[in-house]
């Protein structure tokens, strides 16, 4: 995958407008990128709720590692009835590609009938490796009664990590995104680093102002233990076990090559070394604990600030409590053993059993 490492902030501004004018319009009607639609096997669910395509990007010299890793997620597709996107044309600049590519997606869906769009987009880096075909990838989405979380991610060391996430098909994802590939041309003393993109999308998510809504974009987020979605391979090991999703190699560099190679093979002639049904992965048990955490912790936010509005009497600490806890649900919603903490805190002193 060719990343070009020219630099987006120096680009004449009426070019850029043209190149975000194309993204909007140009790509809904003319695609000209590849896309590979992968039809259901006979093990597809026919009561999915939730539709989802998987998309990714890879293009320039052909690297055989990297097709293979994208055949394991049109393999897992198959099984489940996942359309697959892949963007093999340099559409953008450099790290902007990624969030260009979802943009005209999110719009090419929505101009649809809704019974008709995908509902999310699940982004997958091609250095990552589906290893176990039987986990559907909906229980990692929200319930549908949680209709204000738009982007499921994960973090590690460096914060938000963008290699898998979910996008939510709807205008919050538009807004966000453009909002994103924006950056830099509104902030342009800003240096986004290396990976421009990523950290693009860190700011404008941690804004709690503008947006859809005029309150910004942190609370249409929630972030997944990483390990769930995005299990990593070090230098000295896999941090995963039988059974978990896939495997990921971000920050190897060159050295990535075998152990790729490595995961490749094994995936390629032995599947069933790492395939595990998903009601024997814990997958099941941690997800419905983990949504339904953050459904309580919505609902007592919701009734302490109405509790302070009304001017009911509350303890002095409710409005500090209040914004702990929703602090927490905007940044570290990964750490349950600290949402759970800060949330009987507050149910403690609004009176919820």
């Amino acid at each position: 995958m060719i990343q070009h490492q020219m630099g987006f902030k120096q680009r004449p501004m009426n070019i850029i407008l043209v190149v975000l004018s194309v993204i909007c319009v140009f790509w809904v009607s003319i695609k000209s990128y590849k896309t590979l639609y992968i039809p259901q096997s006979d093990d597809t669910p026919s009561n999915k709720l939730q539709r989802v395509a998987k998309v990714s990007m890879l293009y320039g010299e052909t690297n055989h590692m990297y097709e293979r890793a994208l055949q394991s997620h049109e393999r897992h597709g198959k099984r489940w009835g996942y359309p697959m996107h892949i963007l093999r044309q340099d559409i953008a600049v450099g790290f902007w590609n990624k969030p260009s590519y979802l943009l005209s997606l999110v719009i090419n869906e929505l101009t649809k009938p809704a019974g008709e769009r995908m509902e999310w987009l699940m982004w997958v880096d091609a250095d990552s490796i589906i290893l176990n075909n039987d986990i559907p990838v909906e229980v990692f989405l929200p319930p549908s009664d949680l209709k204000d979380i738009h982007l499921v991610a994960a973090q590690d060391q460096n914060g938000l990590n963008t290699g898998i996430m979910f996008l939510h098909v709807h205008p919050w994802m538009i807004s966000f995104l453009t909002e994103t590939m924006g950056y830099p041309l509104y902030l342009p003393q800003i240096d986004l680093g290396r990976s421009a993109d990523q950290e693009g999308m860190r700011r404008v998510l941690n804004k709690t102002t503008g947006g859809p809504k005029g309150q910004g974009y942190a609370d249409g987020v929630s972030y997944l233990p990483r390990p769930w979605i995005n299990t990593y391979e070090w230098d000295w090991a896999y941090e995963g076990k039988r059974g978990d999703l896939l495997v990921h190699f971000p920050g190897l560099g060159e050295r990535r090559w075998p152990h790729m190679a490595k995961w490749l093979d094994i995936v390629e002639t032995t599947p069933h070394e790492w395939n595990l049904p998903l009601e024997e992965t814990g997958y099941l048990n941690k997800t419905t604990v983990y949504w339904s955490q953050m459904r309580s912790a919505k609902e007592s936010i919701k009734s302490a600030e109405k509790k302070l509005q009304s001017g009911e009497a509350v303890s002095g600490n409710t409005k500090e409590a209040v914004g702990a806890l929703k602090n927490a649900l905007r940044e570290k919603s990964d750490n349950m053993e600290l949402v759970q903490q800060l949330l009987q805190d507050l149910n403690g002193l609004i009176g919820v059993a």
